[in-house]
């Protein structure tokens, strides 16, 4: 039987020991991460925390809605068992009808049947299976990555982590960040955080290249369950002259090859982007935005 269980009501340790066995686990659902990035969540849950699904609310003008927070691309269902689309259906089914809009992305172990009641869109992200050698790896590196790779290597590039997680912000925002209006100073603020805490948990690596003392580029990959996750990178236009994220991307690689882990690079619906990753060796795995909207006429009219 499938329970709303409203934030304060939820048992953090059962819920975590709930995503750790779950087969499609991932470090946005832990609980740590939800409350930082929606400190108001609630939860679905069947019975026994057999299976769970994170509510990541909001509200507006005093109306409740489902949105998908910044840094976490893939929530949704989480369980133990294989979920067929109509287990699925049946949690999607089971949101309260409070929530008058639904705007959220389910992980891509989550299928639906074309009957759904939410409209659906397929986004993509790239995975890269680490369970093979660094050399097997890096044969399927495209000539252009290739180029790219020895071009960085003749800059003789020197990955260090001796940079702050402000640096990296500051670096993105000087530079890609300009034309991202959505992010906001109190996103960039949930960042940090994240970081800090992942970090304390022994979660994170981060990984930059410094040209004449500078930080030039610099990633953050984060360790889930089954994953590692390229979470946030930034870089100027002279680290892109020396190849520098390409060395980055490598040198994380080279670290964690032979695990039984992927490499998700979280994304791209840019065509540009999902080139550059594919040239890496990865390969496109599909996961569902889903929407329902039932906010009141004239709002509703606003949001389509």
């Amino acid at each position: 039987m499938i329970r709303y269980v409203e934030h304060d009501n939820i048992d953090k340790n059962k819920w975590d020991a709930a995503i750790d066995a779950s087969s499609n686990g991932i470090v946005y659902a832990k609980s740590w991460y939800l409350d930082i990035v929606s400190p108001v969540w609630n939860a679905l849950i069947d019975e026994g925390y057999k299976s769970v699904f994170p509510l990541t609310s909001r509200k507006k003008f005093g109306i409740s809605y489902l949105h998908q927070p910044f840094f976490t691309q893939q929530l949704g269902i989480f369980s133990a068992e294989d979920l067929t689309p109509g287990d699925v259906e049946k949690f999607l089914d089971a949101i309260p009808s409070s929530y008058k809009l639904v705007e959220i992305q389910l992980n891509h172990s989550n299928k639906v049947s074309t009957g759904t009641n939410f409209s659906v869109t397929q986004r993509l992200t790239h995975h890269l299976d680490l369970t093979t050698s660094y050399d097997a790896l890096q044969k399927k590196y495209s000539e252009n990555l290739k180029r790219n790779l020895k071009r960085a290597m003749q800059n003789e590039l020197v990955v260090t982590n001796d940079f702050s997680t402000e640096e990296l912000i500051a670096l993105f925002r000087n530079n890609r960040g300009r034309g991202v209006e959505t992010l906001k100073q109190k996103d960039y603020l949930v960042f940090e955080k994240l970081i800090e805490t992942a970090h304390s948990k022994g979660l994170v690596n981060k990984t930059g290249i410094k040209i004449d003392g500078n930080l030039e580029a610099g990633a953050v990959f984060l360790r889930s369950n089954h994953e590692y996750i390229f979470l946030f990178s930034a870089t100027s236009d002279r680290a892109k002259e020396y190849g520098a994220m390409t060395f980055i991307i490598d040198h994380f690689i080279k670290l964690r090859a032979g695990e039984k882990k992927v490499l998700d690079f979280e994304g791209s619906m840019d065509p540009g982007l999902a080139r550059f990753y594919k040239s890496i060796g990865s390969i496109e795995i599909v996961y569902l935005q889903i929407r329902k909207n039932n906010l009141p006429l004239p709002i509703r009219w606003l949001k389509k």
